[in-house]
């Protein structure tokens, strides 16, 4: 029996470490599983002005399926997006989501048209889908707002 919970954490620490290791960043979990009214999602970067409400989701089998254009109510992906995307827009941040399924690499997906990477486009739900790995490595991404600070 497979403890989803379980199976839920390894992924955020696989996308955890993964994001680490590309941008610098110090990433951690989100306490309290985003439970808290103030954070949302999984993954953030503590003390700093994260852009992105990240989401990690790990699953037996790919929502990447023709189900995209038949199961609305039902489709893990489509699923995943409205709510990233819903919580995003509680924090003002963007939307980010990342997924893997059993033995597979891990895959992103973002609302914004990467420059570099091979995707696929959702119209519908006007996002793209890429394997993170490429993403990350072949496009600038900036997961901290910069502030300007004033001297006087």
């Amino acid at each position: 029996m497979v403890d989803s919970r379980a199976k839920g954490a390894r992924g955020e620490y696989l996308v955890r470490d993964m994001l680490r290791e590309h941008t610098g960043h110090k990433f951690e979990r989100v306490p309290a599983s985003g439970a808290l009214e103030y954070l949302k999602g999984d993954l953030y970067v503590p003390r700093e002005a994260n852009k992105y409400c990240i989401e990690v989701k790990n699953y037996a089998e790919s929502p990447l399926t023709d189900r995209l254009f038949t199961q609305e109510k039902t489709n893990n992906l489509i699923r995943w997006w409205k709510k990233v995307v819903q919580q995003a827009q509680g924090g003002e941040q963007e939307p980010m989501l990342f997924f893997k399924y059993n033995r597979s690499k891990v895959f992103v997906v973002v609302d914004e048209l990467p420059k570099h990477t091979k995707y696929i486009h959702v119209s519908w739900l006007g996002c793209y889908v890429m394997l993170a790995e490429d993403w990350l490595t072949q496009e600038e991404i900036h997961f901290i707002h910069e502030t300007t600070i004033t001297k006087k």
